[in-house]
């Protein structure tokens, strides 16, 4: 490698082995506000606020980096931000989707699978009490509203429907 004092760790010198193979060379590092503001949109989706860049900027110890790391993933914002892809798949809606667009209570799904983030549930707890968690034994509340899940498919009610055929829609979708 035509650059080796910039590779830290062995994923730097791989990273490093690419970008040479490509003919090409780092970017320069970036200053320690814009990691702030990197790591904390890529981890709670959100800005750092003024107190904890100056805060960051202040903290001359060299794990000061890893230290905002821990703090953003300890944060409850953490499971609002990763929430957010599963519940789009899932098609998470505090509504019932079709012209009659009624409500439908399932923040309290919303809320577990927030929680199940912040806890770093493992992805099979994860995804076995949402598919079943009403039939594990001695099921816990939190289980139970887990396979809140399976109501996330759109609901119609609109007169005129053959509510067999859209029964077996929404199994389908689901």
């Amino acid at each position: 490698m035509k650059n080796a004092q910039w590779a830290r760790n062995a994923i730097d010198r791989w990273v490093l082995a690419k970008i040479e193979a490509a003919n090409l060379a780092p970017s320069p590092e970036a200053d320690k506000a814009t990691l702030l503001r990197r790591v904390s949109l890529d981890l709670v989706g959100l800005p750092p606020t003024r107190e904890e860049l100056n805060a960051f900027l202040a903290d001359t110890r060299p794990d000061a980096y890893e230290r905002v790391v821990d703090r953003l993933l300890a944060s409850p914002h953490y499971g609002e931000r990763w929430a957010r892809d599963w519940l789009d798949m899932a098609r998470y809606a505090d509504s019932d989707g079709y012209t009659i667009d009624a409500p439908r209570d399932m923040w309290p799904y919303r809320d577990w699978v927030i929680r199940a983030m912040n806890a770093d549930m493992p992805f099979d707890r994860f995804v076995i009490e949402q598919f079943a968690g009403d039939l594990l034994p001695n099921a816990t509340r939190d289980q139970i509203i887990a396979t809140g899940f399976h109501r996330n498919t759109p609901s119609n009610y609109e007169g005129g429907i053959d509510f067999e055929q859209y029964r077996v829609e929404a199994v389908a979708d689901r």
